[in-house]
């Protein structure tokens, strides 16, 4: 009798042991997980955009983005030539400023010296607007003059540029 309850015993533990399963989760597992952060590297700046008359620049920009599946973020400090063609006169830039992208929102501030060779000016810009990875960006600017504006009557206070930044990546992260 002892044998058999010996023996019932055993194949019951036996059953309850080789019978649990492996707990499985219920979320799958994900097929890939998409990350890039791209060094920074030097970037063509090239844009235009209008501030009462049109307006073109080019310059360098040292450019960083990190992609995700949560999103993108991405910065640059730049530095760019800016050119008002005018009848009377010319008006030309230099300007330098630092760029922030996330998930499609941009803010900028941008400083740049202005000159037609006859009068000059330092003006400050905030800039708010939408981008693409800081490839492609948007932009409405205001302009904060420290000289009185004396350009205020020929190009205006208020700036609506398109900025592109070309690189390595431009457009391609995967």
């Amino acid at each position: 009798m002892i044998k058999i309850y010996l023996f019932i015993i055993i194949i019951s533990t036996g059953f309850t042991v080789f019978g649990q399963e492996s707990q499985q989760d219920s979320i799958r597992p994900l097929l890939y997980s998409r990350q890039f952060t791209s060094e920074k590297q030097i970037s063509i700046r090239v844009g235009g955009g209008i501030q009462k008359k049109l307006f073109t620049e080019i310059g360098l920009a040292l450019h960083k983005c990190t992609y995700g599946d949560t999103g993108f973020f991405s910065n640059d400090f730049y530095t760019a030539l800016e050119w008002f063609p005018n009848r009377e006169s010319n008006l030309y830039a230099l300007k330098m400023g630092y760029e922030a992208n996330a998930n499609l929102i941009n803010v900028a501030l941008e400083v740049k010296y202005q000159t037609d060779f006859q009068e000059k000016d330092v003006v400050i810009i905030p800039k708010i607007g939408l981008g693409l990875f800081g490839d492609v960006n948007m932009f409405y600017g205001y302009s904060i003059s420290t000289n009185n504006e004396p350009f205020s009557d020929i190009i205006g206070r208020h700036q609506v540029s398109i900025v592109f930044n070309f690189n390595n990546h431009f457009l391609r992260y995967k």
